[in-house]
């Protein structure tokens, strides 16, 4: 899967095509806009579409936006137009790109994103809270959602070495999701507790056998944006891994997650 942004793809047209094939009102209402040329009259010169690719596939799409449908300019940055095509729900792929805004913002140095929407339920499970009720311009009432940034300091975890166990060696499979196979060593660090109340979990790198037992150097933390534990990234060998290399090795497991990296 590969995030991308509308006004950089050299293929708009075929990602235009693909946005009016949405099913729902909104959607086809951001591809008016579009075809319009009305995007950022609408938003803001400096919004953003953002598209959930695979191949030539469209996943998902929102936006990230200066304005939105409430009337209260000293609310921004939004994020929009959330939407997923049907054989792709249920499985978060839109976390994926609440990722990258939340990304985004945190770059641009604002303290939140905000979310109007009537659903109940569904930002939750992607690092938001409920703010309050506001009217839109229309006079409807919105839940309003906010997505705190967060700045994390590992400075004590980077660069320190740990011992520990491994519990799902590579090549096993996952103990609730049979079809997810571990393609590196994954287990935890002896007597280190992590948010989950449980021993620290990490995924280890250098080694391409069934491992039992790791000694290595925390390269990497992945703070879940939208769970209670962190994950730690080990290398056996000192190497530092590309980010790149790292986030392909876990990709199995984090793709179903919201994630901000730390090296």
């Amino acid at each position: 899967m590969k995030v991308v942004e509308y006004f950089e793809a050299p293929d708009r047209e075929h990602w235009l095509q693909a946005i009016g094939t949405s099913d729902w009102t909104a959607g086809q209402y951001l591809h008016q806009l579009l075809q319009q040329n009305q995007f950022h009259a609408c938003l803001g010169e400096k919004s953003r579409l953002l598209l959930l690719t695979e191949n030539d596939q469209l996943i998902a799409f929102c936006t990230y936006a200066q304005r939105d449908e409430i009337p209260d300019p000293s609310l921004t940055p939004w994020t929009g137009f959330v939407y997923t095509f049907p054989p792709y729900r249920g499985k978060r792929r839109m976390g994926k790109l609440l990722e990258t805004v939340y990304r985004l913002a945190k770059s641009d140095g604002f303290p939140c994103v905000y979310i109007s929407t009537d659903h109940v339920g569904l930002y939750e499970k992607y690092a938001c809270r409920y703010w309050k009720e506001m009217r839109d311009i229309h006079g409807n009432n919105c839940r309003i959602y906010r997505m705190d940034i967060h700045s994390m300091n590992y400075s004590d975890v980077l660069g320190q070495q740990v011992s520990g166990t491994i519990d799902r060696p590579l090549g096993s499979c996952h103990p609730r999701h049979p079809e997810m196979l571990y393609p590196v060593n994954y287990g935890y660090v002896d007597g280190q507790m992590a948010g989950d109340g449980a021993e620290q979990d990490v995924y280890v790198m250098g080694c391409d056998q069934p491992l039992k037992t790791f000694t290595g150097t925390v390269i990497a933390v992945i703070h879940r944006l939208n769970d209670c534990e962190d994950k730690w990234i080990v290398s056996l060998d000192g190497k530092d891994y590309s980010d790149a290399v790292l986030q392909h090795a876990v990709s199995f497991q984090e793709q179903y997650f919201m994630g901000e990296w730390y090296r």
